[in-house]
């Protein structure tokens, strides 16, 4: 006796092929859809950096979007409250952009030099360069300094390629 396997219903999933951006690398991820929704992140078989290979940070992209933790407002420390507690309360968009607006002026005024900021990933590096100098401080920093940068460099003074963000190698003039 044969009895039948239900199977899964597919008819409402796409698949998107695009790029991992949680690291330099930028790997290929073959994303799937469900009613628009994002299900699931899985290694592009054709992609030429990392051909189907994952990583566990690029495989947990999808909490980026759907962590129970993650920032949905802005948060600020609650009236009262010590610094380092991690006592906040959520505040509008409008209300934050208040406070750092008048908090920033305060600085700018006085001395802009006590300004200082870490940015992220480095997509934004040459804008936010821009902002510090033109804001008064030399403090501050992004990403790549300290992850990929100086590998990049050291790779193209040696063999002539950094590493997969920005092509292949070039042994021909290594």
């Amino acid at each position: 006796m044969t009895r039948e396997i239900p199977l899964e219903d597919h008819s409402r999933q796409q698949i998107k092929f695009t790029t991992c951006y949680m690291c330099a690398c930028r790997c290929g991820i073959k994303v799937t859809l469900e009613d628009g929704k994002l299900r699931f992140i899985q290694g592009n078989r054709n992609h030429p950096v990392n051909q189907g290979v994952l990583c566990a940070k690029g495989a947990a992209g999808i909490m980026k979007q759907y962590s129970p933790a993650r920032l949905r407002k802005p948060l600020v420390r609650r009236p009262g409250s010590e610094r380092g507690a991690g006592d906040f309360v959520e505040i509008e968009w409008d209300e934050a952009l208040d406070v750092l607006i008048r908090r920033l002026a305060k600085i700018r005024s006085t001395n802009p030099a006590e300004l200082a900021f870490f940015t992220g990933r480095d997509q934004m590096q040459a804008l936010s360069s821009l902002w510090a100098q033109q804001f008064g401080t030399p403090n501050w920093a992004a990403h790549g300094g300290f992850c990929a940068v100086n590998m990049a460099v050291a790779g193209l003074y040696t063999i002539g390629y950094s590493f997969w963000e920005f092509g292949a190698p070039d042994w021909d003039h290594a």
